[in-house]
């Protein structure tokens, strides 16, 4: 968090606190749409040019577009690159090469509501649906390699039976969806009142109560082995709320790295060759995984 904040947010912040004194429900349905709409950077075309390289296919989901990119044969056993909040298919264009030279078809796409993708509202279980839906388009996906928020949606796809995986690499995934909320309710001056009738409107929505959403209470019988890959400098999700989704996964491997941040560690060599090889089998990098968890917890 910035030490100083900008007066466009001060503004922001102030006109939602007064609103919530004086309008309880309409500060709850305005907190919703915040809290659904992603940032948007204005060079989304301009980024999605740096895959130019790749195979371009749309998949429609719930009536919008959702932007997808392929490498590699038809015939090849499928990777899916999953980008988090507010994030986009290019940022996960490190892992390309290193997937690639194992022997794998790769697959990116932009979430809904970010990049060249449709949609203005977005949430959780809408990027669990659309990892399920690319998965199902594309087809013979084997693994997964998802950052932050796209680490929750993976983990949510596989315990709802939507998406059937071998091996599932988490980067700095979350571990509580609540816990999250209370954060952004603090960064926004939202009383808690508002925040708890923002969850219910989330609920009503979605048809999913967010306590299922936390990783740490999915399905504890997994069968898709698991990379953890958390760097203890990440001030977005730390280092903690990886080493707990770690801690619940069975058999889940947990690899630590320092001074990486929550979004630099997606560009690091280290990191990409470390996916690589867990998931083509060849973990050797992965067993380097640093075993100092909050608790006691099946990390190797």
């Amino acid at each position: 968090m910035p030490a100083a904040l900008s007066l466009p947010r001060i503004s922001t912040n102030v006109r939602f606190a007064a609103s919530a004194l004086l309008f309880p429900e309409l500060a709850g349905a305005w907190a919703e749409r915040l809290f659904l709409t992603p940032p948007r950077g204005r060079e989304a075309a301009a980024t999605a040019l740096d895959l130019i390289d790749a195979r371009a296919a749309f998949v429609t989901h719930k009536g919008r577009a959702i932007a997808t990119w392929r490498w590699g044969p038809r015939e090849a056993p499928a990777v899916l690159l999953v980008h988090g909040w507010g994030g986009h298919a290019v940022q996960m264009r490190p892992f390309v090469f290193p997937l690639l030279a194992a022997g794998f078809r790769v697959v990116a796409y932009d979430q809904p509501a970010h990049g060249v993708s449709e949609g203005r509202l977005t949430g959780l279980p809408d990027f669990a649906e659309v990892l399920a839906e690319v998965a199902g388009y594309y087809g013979g996906v084997r693994a997964v390699v998802a950052h932050s928020l796209g680490g929750a949606a993976a983990a949510l796809a596989l315990a709802n039976r939507k998406l059937g995986l071998e091996k599932a690499v988490l980067v700095s995934p979350p571990a509580d969806m609540v816990g999250y909320s209370r954060r952004f309710a603090r960064w926004h001056w939202m009383p808690e009142a508002v925040r708890r009738a923002m969850q219910a409107a989330i609920e009503e929505r979605y048809g999913v109560l967010w306590e299922s959403l936390d990783v740490k209470r999915l399905d504890k019988k997994k069968k898709t082995s698991a990379l953890v890959i958390h760097d203890r400098d990440d001030r977005v999700v730390p280092w903690t709320q990886g080493a707990q989704v770690a801690s619940h996964w069975p058999g889940a491997r947990l690899l630590s790295t320092d001074g990486l941040g929550h979004r630099r560690i997606l560009e690091d060599e280290f990191v990409t060759l470390a996916a690589a090889e867990f998931i083509g089998g060849r973990s050797s990098i992965a067993q380097l995984a640093v075993s100092d968890p909050p608790e006691p917890a099946p990390l190797y």
